[in-house]
């Protein structure tokens, strides 16, 4: 499995990077990842589809269990083109419950580590509090925010569960 972290792709002169290996990751970036046919047919892992409506995570997981098959790893030859949309996926407060719900789904099942999930889950915290304040025009902030502590109280009540997005 192969990625290409971060979005817009970089698009400078490919014999600049003509040399670059490629190097293990831990995970793929859902936009910018590649997987070899041959190693999904071999192996029973598919995405999961515990996690609803935009899977948030669901590369991650996925990556993670192919892992057990095979090296990830992230080649800066490759080059990719990612026709991202700021919109039309799922609500702000659907998002931001998924934001704390998933990595601790992720976590429950054992393809993500408490450490990397907590780093995750607080600096999306941080990040929806800081700019619910001065939202950009096309992220719901407020609404992620609100996912969040809806997600917190229902992990304190026991309840927390990534298709709970469905009833918000």
């Amino acid at each position: 499995m192969i990625t290409r972290r971060g979005w817009p792709c970089w698009s400078g002169p490919r014999q600049s990077m003509a040399d670059a290996a490629p190097r293990t990751v831990y995970s793929t970036y859902g936009c910018n990842m590649a997987v070899r046919g041959t190693a999904v047919r071999a192996h029973p892992e598919r995405f999961d589809t515990t996690l609803p409506l935009y899977g948030w995570l669901e590369d991650l997981d996925f990556s993670r269990r192919m892992a057990a098959f095979g090296r990830i790893v992230e080649n800066p030859q490759l080059r990719g083109v990612h026709l991202a949309t700021k919109t039309g996926r799922i609500s702000g407060l659907r998002l931001g419950y998924s934001q704390i719900a998933n990595p601790v789904y992720l976590v429950r099942k054992g393809t993500y580590h408490w450490a990397r999930a907590l780093k995750l889950m607080t600096g999306n915290v941080l990040a929806n509090s800081a700019k619910s304040l001065w939202p950009e025009p096309w992220i719901d902030r407020r609404g992620r925010l609100t996912g969040n502590l809806l997600a917190f109280r229902d992990l304190l009540r026991g309840r927390c569960r990534p298709g709970r997005i469905h009833d918000l």
